[in-house]
């Protein structure tokens, strides 16, 4: 059977791509869709269709997966960031373990592999030390945040659950200052506009923390503002350009 853009297709979730897409057949016709897990059967739809192989949008979990929880983050599916939040923790241990074994055994040509398990987190989330937001400005409003899911679709989100929680009222404070100064934010149609990225990083051990603007521009409008208001953040040691 011939499936093109569009088809609606019923399938059962055997397998994980490399980039945590789910895995399925329907008659033989090979369907990566994201946000699906192994153990779903999900509806998709075709959004791309080559000769064997498609990629879908999962449009309803008819049946959910044992290993199937409830993303801790709100933004889970639209945002880029994040690949397995709706899989179990143990399960993507499971994952990765096979994502190695794998790419050792194709690109490395290696074969019967001895395997040690994989030494999971004791803290699943808040656990990243380094963030760089791209950003967007409309009528003095800052929205930080991250891609969508292969695209530069800017989905805000200042409450990340994998960054550090001491990463939000650095992001306010730049919000603060955007509202203040009228600054732009980078346009990539036009080359035009000032702030491109917000950069930051935190020292785990200190936990001081290095605040950085990625401009399109020799100088920021208002910089003694945004000092200021980085400088009444907790644990900010250093403001970059």
């Amino acid at each position: 059977m011939e499936f093109r853009k569009n088809d609606l297709v019923t399938l059962e979730i055997e397998d994980c791509g490399i980039d945590g897409e789910g895995i399925g057949k329907a008659d033989g016709f090979t369907v990566f869709v994201k946000d699906a897990v192994i153990g779903d059967t999900v509806t998709a739809k075709i959004i791309k269709a080559k000769k064997n192989y498609g990629y879908g949008r999962l449009m309803e979990v008819l049946k959910p997966s044992p290993y199937r929880v409830e993303p801790k983050c709100e933004f889970a599916r639209q945002c880029g960031g994040c690949q397995l939040q709706a899989l179990s923790y143990d399960q993507q241990l499971v994952f990765k373990t096979n994502k190695v074994k794998g790419h050792l055994e194709r690109i490395g040509g290696f074969t019967d592999i001895p395997m040690e398990p994989i030494i999971g987190m004791d803290e699943l989330f808040h656990y990243r030390n380094k963030a760089q937001y791209p950003v967007s400005i409309c009528d003095g409003e800052l929205f930080a945040g991250f891609y969508a899911y292969k695209s530069h679709r800017i989905i805000s989100c200042d409450d990340c659950k994998l960054q550090s929680k001491n990463f939000k009222p650095c992001l306010d404070a730049f919000a603060k200052w955007v509202e203040h100064s009228g600054v732009t934010s980078y346009d990539e149609n036009s080359g035009r506009g000032i702030l491109r990225h917000i950069y930051l990083r935190e020292a785990c051990a200190t936990g001081e923390i290095m605040a950085c603007a990625v401009i399109n521009a020799d100088s920021l409008p208002d910089s003694d503002y945004l000092v200021e208001q980085l400088k009444a953040v907790i644990g900010v040691k250093s403001i970059c350009v």
